[in-house]
């Protein structure tokens, strides 16, 4: 177990899927990969380098169902560049202002 694993809140399923962010609640929503969920929070690929702290907006499709909330950056770690030098981080985020009926969404999602 990493010192990220006993932090956690709630149990994480590895999940490969696309969500839209908004960075500081400014701008377009730009596309970005997820690569793991909880009913907490979910940990992403971002072209963005962000602090802990900062705050974006989410919106996501779950089972169908429109989520939209905001996200606080917890962590974020720089990613050695990929395919055509890309610099890309990966980030943690924290799921705020989430409503009950997507939190049960969510953790439907993470028992299957």
């Amino acid at each position: 177990m990493d010192g990220g694993e006993s932090k956690r809140r709630a149990q994480r399923k590895d999940l490969t899927f696309d969500i839209k962010v908004r960075f500081g609640g400014k701008g377009d929503y730009v596309t970005v990969a997820v690569k793991d969920i909880s009913a907490t929070g979910l940990r992403i690929v971002s072209p963005r380098l962000l602090e802990a702290g900062d705050l974006l907006e989410i919106k996501m499709n779950i089972g169908g169902q429109g989520i939209q909330c905001q996200g606080k950056v917890a962590w974020c770690l720089f990613l050695r560049p990929g395919v055509g030098n890309v610099t890309t981080f990966d980030m943690g985020l924290e799921f705020l202002g989430l409503k009950p009926e997507d939190k049960n969404q969510l953790e439907k999602l993470i028992e299957k």
